[in-house]
């Protein structure tokens, strides 16, 4: 068996990145329906990142595509297939960059509609399908046994908000440093982030009752190659810590200055990059995978 490279960093900040921008939009027009006035800093923040970090996302897919970057109107070819996932997932991400564009725009004022209740629906559906797209395109490859999961959309689309919250709080604090009360924000982050550790503990605990390929992939990802960047990088600096601080922030009334709140913030962007990044390399198979069944 040889190894499987097909998808390598390309893909990974292509998940990473369009997951964020997803998630950060999705946050921003939940938060709108809730309050709109209080967290107006919130959403011309997340108005920053959402579509840009899509469309560089979409970039670097292009880049690992090969000759879709060099010849594009190869791409026009995605839009008609009806039957391929590749086709829907074209057609999702085009327009949620389009309506998120418009939405960005609305918000700082470059143009005067755009932010209505059918542009916040359409954008709530098209975020939650932007960042369940990244885990599809995964789990549509039936011959990598670890990515085909029906957990792995849900488990991408919460990592995905989590992310999506946290780069947008950074820019806001960093750039229009407002001090605009989040403590609903890192409220509902501690939650997503004790989701997401069940929803992975999940995802593990099936991998180890799976075939022998994912057995295979579960054990590299916790005992293997990648096990230093699982527990280290992935459970305990991006899922752990900032879970334990949102949860101080929750439940002991604990305050924590910028500062920190950044750290954190970043931690969690950092946990979910390697969340990706993880999964598709501990999901492909080495030559070491034949010794390991006895071949």
């Amino acid at each position: 068996m040889t190894f499987q490279n097909a998808f390598e960093w390309q893909i990974a900040l292509y998940l990473f990145l369009a997951g964020m921008g997803a998630g950060a939009i999705l946050s921003s027009v939940i938060l709108e329906f809730y309050n709109p006035t209080l967290y107006k800093s919130y959403i011309k923040s997340a108005g920053i990142v959402g579509m840009p970090l899509v469309s560089i996302g979409c970039l670097f897919l292009l880049i690992d595509l090969g000759q879709g970057l060099w010849k594009p109107w190869l791409l026009i070819r995605l839009f008609f297939n009806p039957t391929s996932a590749i086709t829907w997932g074209t057609a999702i991400l085009t327009v949620f960059i389009i309506y998120s564009t418009i939405y960005a725009l609305y918000h700082w004022g470059v143009i005067k509609s755009g932010g209505g209740t059918l542009t916040k629906i359409i954008l709530i559906i098209f975020s939650i399908g932007t960042a369940g797209y990244t885990a599809v395109l995964l789990g549509v490859l039936k011959a990598i046994p670890f990515w085909h999961q029906t957990s792995l959309p849900i488990l991408f689309i919460i990592s995905a908000t989590s992310t999506g919250i946290s780069i947008t709080v950074i820019v806001q604090k960093i750039f229009l440093k407002d001090e605009v009360d989040l403590k609903k924000v890192e409220s509902g982050h501690f939650y997503l982030l004790v989701l997401e550790i069940f929803l992975l503990m999940g995802f593990i605990l099936i991998a180890f009752s799976g075939v022998p390929e994912m057995v295979y992939s579960v054990k590299s990802l916790l005992f293997g190659l990648y096990s230093l960047y699982f527990w280290l990088f992935l459970l305990l600096l991006g899922l752990i810590i900032p879970t334990i601080v949102f949860g101080l922030l929750e439940f002991k009334n604990f305050h924590f200055g910028n500062k920190t709140i950044i750290l954190v913030e970043f931690l969690v962007v950092m946990g979910g990059f390697f969340l990706r990044y993880l999964i598709i390399h501990a999901g492909v198979f080495t030559e070491k995978f034949i010794s390991y069944i006895g071949g």
